[in-house]
């Protein structure tokens, strides 16, 4: 018996390598086939290790989507007690209906209601998605929204349906800093400006869903049915990792790389980042004290100028509109003439919001931040001045066919421009806040945010009373123009930058954009680059 030299051995054993195809020895000495690389720009060739690195990508890309999806289920389930107010009101104060009667008071009662119990939900939702976790706090979100939709389901009294919206409402609330802060955290720079939106298409679709099924079954029936959602999101987000910036600053790093394989698609890619947040995160508890509450974290500059934009920019938004066109969709559009369906014209205009929802998560991908924003709250701003001069110009004039078609057009145009609107504080949440006191203060953020909008949806119908739906549409259209101009001065460009770019921005000196340092560029993510037959890479 012989052993085999060591040529025999590589024939017939594989090695494990990365290897590139180069032309043959008889090519490259023919001068017509150079004359053809050359009119070829030098025409590269794969690798394997190239080939391996598209496909990491690829699959990476498909489980960070699929990992937000799990989430969206849960935003849409979310989503449909915010438009159910406006299936069950009209319902309860149908003369014909006499189960439980109810009066405008009571009615504002249960509109309002929702955004009441919100802020508890928030309050809640920061120190759970700080201690359990993003992923966990997700599935705490779903028990009291499946006994708020089954309450109210077997309704009695008046009673029991405001506190099984309160229970909906306080759902919610856990809901929305822990949702947006797991999609920013589980994205890749390249892929969170289209996901970090997609929970407002969900939650515009829950609202769609539900003024669908109000306008064919009864309100209990639809309340049954709102249970499906809620149950899928738990299989769904049961599937799913914990955030790996979570895990690491907890000490989980073993599950933390898992989680990191999984979303990045390679293991080799996920160690690296894994790396880079360890190191930022030694450098960040060297020079944090460790007695140092929340409150006094939120004092520092790189936690306050977040904190003063996004209360700003949404209680401007609140004023222009965007939520009280949902709680009061059909009271809104039947001030515009009673000569046609008010529940398909509903249904129209949830419909348009989800179109233009899924229409800003693909401009997202394309279009700067600020540009959106001006744009948004201007087309808003005019669209609701039109409509506020019009409404005053046909005071005490005989309804005509055209006031409709009118009135449609400028509610449609200020829907579409208003839906990005609507879109960007949970944007910004997830994006603007350091990564150390995110999940608190997303949650207290939500819960100011909610406040506000249940005192606004609480007094609209006084100040329908008092202002006329002409003089409302005038608030909206001022506090867009308001919002445009607060924006254009503070809010900093964050597309194409990665989450500690933007923590670094803040760490300036600087409030205004337009005093900014600027050193602060754009994040350009390349693709790994093949490799030449010189064994160099291109430049």
């Amino acid at each position: 018996f012989c052993f085999p030299s060591d040529e025999d051995y590589i024939k017939f054993v594989p090695h494990k390598m990365s290897y590139q195809v180069v032309p043959g020895a008889e090519y490259l000495c023919n001068p017509e086939y150079q004359c053809k690389l050359s009119k070829l720009h030098a025409r590269k060739l794969s690798t394997i290790d190239e080939q391996d690195h598209d496909e990491a990508n690829r699959r990476g890309m498909i489980n960070q989507i699929l990992a937000t999806c799990a989430v969206l289920l849960l935003s849409a389930g979310c989503g449909m007690p915010i438009g159910y107010s406006a299936v069950l009101l009209p319902q309860l104060m149908d003369r014909n209906s006499t189960e439980i009667p109810i009066d405008v008071e009571m009615g504002s009662w249960i509109a309002s209601v929702h955004s009441l119990a919100t802020p508890f939900g928030s309050l809640l939702s920061g120190p759970l998605a700080d201690y359990l976790g993003r992923r966990k706090t997700l599935l705490v979100s779903v028990i009291p929204l499946l006994l708020g939709w089954s309450s109210l389901a077997m309704a009695k009294s008046i009673k029991v349906v405001i506190f099984a919206r309160f229970l909906c409402g306080f759902a919610t609330g856990i809901l929305g800093g822990p949702g947006q802060v797991y999609i920013a955290e589980t994205a890749e720079p390249n892929l969170r400006s289209l996901l970090i939106g997609a929970p407002y298409v969900a939650y515009s679709s829950g609202i769609l869903l539900v003024y669908s099924l109000g306008s064919m079954m009864y309100w209990r029936h639809v309340a049954w049915c709102a249970n499906i959602l809620p149950l899928l999101a738990v299989v769904s987000i049961y599937c799913i990792p914990e955030t790996p910036a979570w895990l690491l600053r907890n000490g989980f790093e073993k599950r933390a790389l898992q989680a990191l394989t999984f979303l990045r698609g390679s293991e080799i890619s996920a160690q690296k980042e894994a790396n880079d947040m360890k190191q930022r995160l030694s450098k960040e508890r060297a020079t944090t004290k460790t007695n140092e509450n929340i409150f006094q974290l939120c004092c520092q500059r790189v936690a306050i100028k977040p904190l003063v934009i996004v209360i700003v920019f949404s209680l401007l938004q609140m004023f222009s509109g965007t939520f009280i066109v949902i709680f009061y969709a059909l009271d809104i559009i039947s001030e515009f003439g009673a000569g046609f369906d008010t529940k398909k014209a509903a249904i129209w205009t949830a419909a348009v919001r989800v179109a233009c929802c899924m229409i800003f998560c693909a401009i997202l991908i394309f279009v700067r931040r600020r540009r959106i924003m001006v744009y948004s709250g201007i087309g808003s701003g005019v669209f609701c001045l039109a409509l506020s001069a019009f409404m005053y110009a046909r005071v005490g004039q005989t309804k005509m066919p055209y006031d409709v078609i009118v009135a449609g057009v400028c509610l449609l145009g200020y829907i579409v421009f208003n839906t990005a609107l609507m879109v960007m504080p949970g944007i910004m949440i997830g994006e603007l806040f350091p990564a150390r006191i995110r999940g608190r203060t997303a949650g207290g953020v939500f819960a100011s945010m909610n406040v506000a909008l249940f005192i606004f949806a609480k007094g609209f119908p006084a100040l329908q009373a008092f202002l006329k739906m002409r003089g409302v549409f005038l608030v909206f259209g001022v506090s867009s123009f308001l919002l445009t101009i607060f924006m254009c001065m503070f809010q900093p460009e964050t597309k194409g930058r990665s989450l500690e770019h933007i923590e670094d921005y803040f760490n300036g000196d600087n409030w205004l954009w337009f005093r900014r340092d600027r050193g602060y560029k754009t994040v350009k993510l390349h693709p790994l680059q093949p490799i030449k037959a010189n064994g160099t890479s291109d430049a």
